[in-house]
């Protein structure tokens, strides 16, 4: 009779020991959701990638903060958000992205909201203008928009994200790059020297500024690193996708009638096979939204695509010169006398990294004060 009333006073004990286990789990729970909602900051993202971007933050985020000039296009993705995902919070602060001065006010008012800030999308872009154009601060557009004004962005912002940010919940940098890094370019040999496309062809200037961003995420990882910073950088190709990224595509037309008509014929001929290829904004956004809503995200340095880590391929010069220049470089390495060999273009080349960060600080004219004091 007395082991039975001892097992029964055991199996009491194990009862009431499990039950304030489950207790303690839901209490953590609890405390961890009536925490502050977690945040995310988005640059582009009124229509097409940038939007469908901010749909799938939602389903992490309790703020989604979208950064953008046009105030109407934004008004209208706030009420498309707003519709879809009716648990989470959806703010518009104005910035410009070709103004480094809009971009300062954008910090700063992300800053004064005193929230936490756990990601941002570097997502906003244009590519292949026609012609050369300035930002207003007399950049080279495409370099301006797509590499300077969130190179100041995440400089600004860096400190605020890793106050509230540890390692086994790091902050999320996401810089959207493109396979179009890999055109060649100055940048691509390790020469900063042409950074601002004087010799401006549309590809090549776009091309440039999709390395940068890469760049950037493999050199804001490795200081990152360095200083035990809890930041977890990454870049991300989101594949082709159809967005109003490709308006400057049909800008500037041929004026021969002729051949303005057998270019209208080859892309008659042509465009429904590139439809075939071309993905949807949603599927696009899905590597961006993988990075900034699971546990793949905590992972750093990597550039990525079809939501896994891929080469940001090195490739050997010769194969993508002109024929004549290729001929000659032939014949330069066969007597080594003509020229010294040139670099080999490579994204894996740390040295290059630092100089366009140390370069980057001076075209934007950052200060020691907005220089993140966790970096230094």
């Amino acid at each position: 009779m007395a082991a039975a009333w001892r097992l029964a006073a055991l199996v009491l004990l194990l009862w009431q020991l499990q039950d304030y286990a489950w207790s303690n789990v839901a209490r953590q729970a609890q405390a961890r959701t009536a925490g502050p909602p977690r945040v995310a900051l988005i640059t582009g993202a009124s229509t097409g990638l940038g939007l469908a971007t901010a749909q799938g933050l939602a389903q992490s985020y309790g703020l989604v903060i979208l950064a953008g000039r046009d105030e109407l296009k934004h008004q209208s993705a706030l009420a498309t958000l707003r519709k879809d995902a009716e648990g989470t919070e959806f703010r518009h602060v104005p910035c410009d992205l070709d103004s480094l001065t809009s971009v300062r006010r954008c910090a700063q008012e992300i800053l004064a909201m005193k929230v936490p800030l756990d990601c941002l999308v570097l997502n906003a872009g244009v590519m292949a203008l026609p012609q050369r154009q300035e930002t207003s601060d007399g950049h080279e557009y495409q370099l301006g928009v797509n590499y300077l004004g969130h190179f100041l962005l995440a400089n600004l912002l860096l400190d605020h994200m890793a106050s509230s940010a540890s390692h086994g919940d790091p902050g999320r940098v996401i810089s959207l790059s493109s396979s179009a890094h890999l055109i060649p370019s100055s940048l691509q040999r390790g020469n900063l020297g042409n950074l601002q496309s004087k010799d401006y062809t549309p590809w090549q200037a776009y091309g440039q500024s999709k390395l940068a961003n890469l760049l950037f995420a493999y050199e804001l990882d490795r200081r990152c690193r360095v200083r035990g910073v809890p930041i977890a950088s990454n870049a991300v190709h989101p594949g082709a996708v159809a967005t109003e990224l490709k308006r400057h595509l049909n800008a500037e037309k041929n004026t021969d009638s002729a051949l303005e008509g057998a270019y209208e014929t080859a892309k008659g001929l042509v465009q429904p096979l590139l439809d075939l290829i071309v993905q949807s904004p949603q599927d696009g956004a899905k590597t961006s939204v993988l990075l900034a809503t699971q546990e793949e995200g905590k992972l750093s340095g990597h550039y990525w695509q079809e939501s896994r880590p891929s080469a940001s391929l090195d490739v050997e010069v010769q194969g993508l010169l002109p024929p004549p220049q290729r001929a000659l470089r032939i014949v330069s390495r066969l007597v080594k006398a003509l020229q010294p060999p040139e670099p080999e273009p490579t994204s894996y080349d740390p040295t290059t990294w630092r100089r366009l960060w140390d370069q980057s600080e001076k075209l934007v004219g950052l200060s020691d004060q907005e220089r993140p004091g966790v970096l230094h």
